[in-house]
């Protein structure tokens, strides 16, 4: 496996943002690939790059002193204080990590790397508007190849928001750019629900289904809208399989619940 293809397993997905990043194939120059096969001879590239490398092995110790040493060499390296912001989210360093990311965006203010991972950051601390300004730059790029991870993104931030119809839209343009994204089409399915427009909720689900297995969330809303179109048949399909596959589920314990009231 080349640098770059590690890169893109390790460093993109780092942070962890609760939607799934596509591969970073055909991306932009970025910090994704910021570093070759070869370990650079420059003295401050070189100590990045190894810094990237002990990441690569979740060697955070000698990974944040080989980048803290290749900053103090170069500190305009955007690429080393990206890396070294994931580090420090590895480890807890929460405040430094989001220290290393605004220095990284002011070298590179529309890497699509940093902007995810920065807005990864924000949005787990729920940091939510202050995330959906990354996730805007990143939007507003067309060769980006997670932009529709990053409408999700924005759509759940408006949901956190309480604004429905800015999380659909956003949804929406999500759906429009990659059609198979599990949880925008839950969303999406709810949203619906929620609205009346039965057929169209009826439409998410069906299309979640064919390209999900079973899940709690999934279910439950399936007893919601065989509930809402009166078809027995289904609600009690949706139900069994509920308490048969996840009696656990607090969706599970719900349904138990209601049907002992």
């Amino acid at each position: 496996m080349t640098t770059r293809h590690k890169l893109c397993g390790h460093i993109l997905m780092a942070a962890g943002l609760p939607v799934l990043l596509t591969s970073c194939a055909n991306q932009p120059s970025s910090v994704a690939n910021a570093y070759g096969e070869e370990i650079p001879r420059n003295a401050a590239d070189a100590y990045a790059y190894l810094g990237r490398q002990y990441l690569f092995r979740d060697t955070f110790d000698l990974a944040e002193a080989r980048l803290q040493h290749a900053i103090q060499l170069n500190p305009n390296l955007p690429a080393a204080h990206h890396d070294l912001a994931v580090v420090y989210t590895k480890i807890g360093k929460l405040d430094a990590a989001d220290e290393e990311y605004r220095l990284a965006l002011k070298l590179a203010p529309t890497d699509i790397t940093i902007l995810y991972n920065y807005a990864t950051l924000l949005y787990n601390q729920g940091r939510y508007a202050e995330a959906e300004s990354p996730l805007q730059t990143l939007v507003a790029n067309p060769e980006a190849d997670n932009r529709a991870q990053a409408y999700e993104a924005l759509g759940l931030i408006a949901l956190k928001a309480n604004d429905p119809d800015k999380a659909e839209k956003n949804f929406e343009q999500a759906l429009s750019i990659a059609p198979g994204l599990p949880r925008t089409l839950l969303e999406l399915t709810q949203l619906s629900l929620n609205a009346g427009r039965l057929p169209l909720a009826q439409n998410y689900l069906q299309r979640y289904q064919e390209i999900a297995r079973d899940t709690p969330e999934g279910l439950w809303l399936g007893v919601l809208l065989a509930r809402a179109q009166k078809d027995d048949q289904q609600l009690s399909d949706y139900s069994r399989r509920l308490r048969i596959k996840f009696p656990d589920s607090s969706q599970a314990q719900q349904l138990h619940a209601e049907r002992h009231n």
